[in-house]
């Protein structure tokens, strides 16, 4: 599903202009200009992912009618559209999958901040292969949205170039039916929207 039919269901969800929310959509869809599969869902289309929305726009954001509405309730719903109604943990996705993906992890010992941003999908699920999300050039992408340019910068140099997070996803097999069957009832209602 691409991001503006996640803003237009929003708007039937929470009222308030597609507008208000495509913002919120693209962030978790930004993945698939990294990975442009079924796969990049993965990276941002759970718990984690909502977590990264919320530190980034905020608890909430107020629509066009002057409504408020919780970006973790905004970034959700996008995840239960995308994945036939659930909203998995990055465990959840990973579980099951964990091939030897052969990930270094950068020496960031002079750069507190940045280690506690790229070791914390490590802390959520305890499992090696979650530092995909930061330690490749997708975690480079997110580095710079949340600590800026000059970490990102600092997380480039001490990667290595080939860590991109495509080799992974091309790796990775899913293992259940949500992780790649859009909700069924928001496809209906779309298609109908325009017929």
């Amino acid at each position: 599903m691409d991001i503006w039919k996640h803003a237009l269901l929003a708007q039937r969800k929470f009222g308030g202009n597609p507008d208000d929310y495509y913002a919120i959509h693209k962030f978790i869809d930004s993945s698939k200009f990294f990975f442009h599969h079924a796969k990049h869902r993965l990276l941002l289309h759970n718990l984690f992912g909502i977590e990264l929305a919320v530190a980034l726009f905020g608890d909430y954001i107020q629509n066009s009618e002057g409504r408020i509405v919780l970006v973790r309730d905004i970034a959700a719903e996008h995840c239960k559209e995308d994945l036939s109604g659930v909203v998995p943990t990055l465990y959840d996705w990973l579980k099951g999958n964990e091939v030897d993906f052969k990930i270094v992890i950068p020496d960031l010992e002079d750069h507190p901040a940045l280690k506690a941003f790229v070791m914390r999908p490590f802390l959520r699920t305890g499992l090696k292969s979650s530092l995909m999300l930061t330690c490749s050039d997708f975690g480079v992408y997110l580095v710079e949205l949340f600590l800026g340019a000059q970490a990102a910068l600092t997380l480039v140099e001490r990667l290595p170039v080939e860590q991109k997070v495509k080799h992974y996803l091309q790796q990775f097999q899913f293992t259940e039916r949500w992780q790649y069957t859009p909700d069924r009832k928001e496809l209906i209602w779309l298609k109908e929207q325009t017929n």
